[in-house]
């Protein structure tokens, strides 16, 4: 089987995934993507049949140029793309390629059922699947380091705090000024999804992902699915859709 190869190049780093059919194959993440970086991970691979390409940091011509090179052919995802899943948004050109790969890959691992979908990263995006296949819509918030960095920079007095990794605190009340600051972060994001949660049919399969996901699912009360590849998943899934149509 041929494989094929997925690109999701976030706001702070970039994963490229190969794939043979539905299985992960291998698996790279460069903090700056670069087309020698490309060629390097590819090296190994040759020939791979097709990529898929996603962007929210850049336009990304290089990238796609230097895939072109190894790769017969290179799709660079758009709303306009051939989806497994429908878009019920006003303004699908203005949606974020990444948001449709993760209801994608939402999508694939739970076909069927409504979904919500976080992706807690840079931002968090909190978005809707119905059980028919049509993505509904969602909303986009500050992400964690991004709240941090916010009360500091726009207060007279708040300090700079540094986000730490691991957030299990044994309360949600801070007990000074910094966990005061993480908690507020931290609570947030958690009482979003909480409300998402509350507000979609009760077969709801909550689904996360991105760099804050595992630690954050910790912290709600009802069962989240927290798959690190989502966004890649999806990317492969849309590939082999249009494959197969």
């Amino acid at each position: 089987m041929s494989l094929n190869l997925t690109i999701d190049q976030g706001n702070t780093a970039a994963k490229m995934a190969l794939w043979e059919g539905e299985t992960l194959v291998g698996l790279a993440i460069e903090q700056t993507l670069t087309p020698g970086a490309v060629e390097s991970f590819l090296a190994p691979y040759l020939p791979v049949a097709e990529a898929m390409y996603c962007s929210v940091a850049s336009r990304g011509e290089e990238i796609v140029a230097a895939l072109g090179n190894r790769i017969p052919r290179v799709t660079r995802l758009t709303a306009r793309t051939p989806l497994p899943i429908a878009i019920d948004y006003r303004t699908p050109d203005t949606l974020g390629t990444d948001r449709i790969a993760a209801a994608v890959g939402g999508w694939t691992l739970f076909p069927g059922s409504p979904l919500l979908v976080v992706d807690a990263g840079t931002a968090v995006t909190y978005d809707a699947v119905s059980a028919d296949g049509r993505f509904l819509g969602g909303n986009i918030a500050p992400g964690m380091r991004m709240r941090l960095e916010a009360l500091h920079r726009f207060t007279a007095r708040l300090p700079h705090v540094e986000v730490p990794r691991d957030l299990a605190y044994d309360t949600f009340l801070g007990y000074d000024t910094p966990s005061a600051m993480i908690l507020g972060a931290v609570y947030g994001i958690v009482g979003a999804i909480s409300y998402y949660r509350a507000h979609l049919p009760a077969s709801t399969k909550v689904v996360m992902t991105g760099g804050w996901a595992a630690e954050l699912s910790k912290l709600v009360d009802f069962d989240v699915t927290v798959d690190p590849e989502l966004v890649s998943k999806g990317l492969n899934r849309i590939l082999l859709y249009n494959e197969n149509n």
